[in-house]
């Protein structure tokens, strides 16, 4: 009799150590159900913010363009100008036009100085004081040099984020040549980014 009773004993303590696995394994499942829960409801939320933000697009095919045209600028991409076409205004660019500012005539000759046109560019920007400006009067200064030929490249120096109503930005195009494997400068010429259009008379921003 005795030996029926432990035996009893031994097989409830069986039955509750199963019942006790099963019920911590239950736990645990609920446990991963509401974590899983918890991450769709990020999701959910970020799905939601995401369909309320506006994307700038720019079309493949333009891409390209941005280091190989000097048209195409990244802020041009940007800029919100729609308080300015509700206002009958319409950006726009002047006509390139001789820099009528002075620059040490060593950049304009073939002396032999500058091995490449990056470091002859570089050169012209500091001694003009291209700038001296920058991050006060002109947010952003970005630089592009492209080769028409091996003996001949164009260098440009866009300006943009004035402080001015009227022109949002500028850009500088030095002509440079080659000449006994040593750049000078032959021209520079300026242009201005208009933010209310251009005047057809004069060539300037409005």
């Amino acid at each position: 009799m005795v030996g029926v009773l432990f035996s009893g004993c031994s097989n409830t303590d069986v039955y509750q150590e199963k019942v006790t696995a099963l019920e911590e394994e239950i736990a645990e499942v609920y446990s991963q159900l509401e974590e899983k829960e918890m991450d769709i409801e990020t999701l959910s939320q970020q799905s939601a913010e995401e369909k309320s933000v506006e994307f700038i697009m720019i079309p493949k095919d333009q891409v390209p363009r941005l280091w190989g045209d000097a048209d195409a600028q990244l802020w041009d991409y940007l800029i919100d100008d729609s308080l300015a076409k509700e206002n009958g205004w319409e950006k726009g660019v002047t006509n390139w036009r001789e820099w009528d500012g002075e620059y040490d005539l060593a950049l304009g000759s073939a002396n032999q100085s500058w091995e490449s046109p990056g470091v002859l560019m570089n050169a012209w920007m500091l001694d003009v004081g291209s700038s001296n400006g920058l991050g006060m009067d002109v947010w952003e200064i970005n630089t592009r040099i492209g080769f028409s030929d091996e003996n001949i490249a164009e260098g440009y120096i866009m300006s943009y984020g004035m402080r001015d109503d009227s022109i949002a930005g500028s850009d500088i195009k030095l002509t440079m040549l080659k000449e006994n494997d040593f750049w000078y400068v032959e021209k520079a010429e300026v242009r201005y980014r208009c933010s209310r259009g251009v005047s057809e008379e004069e060539d300037l921003c409005l």
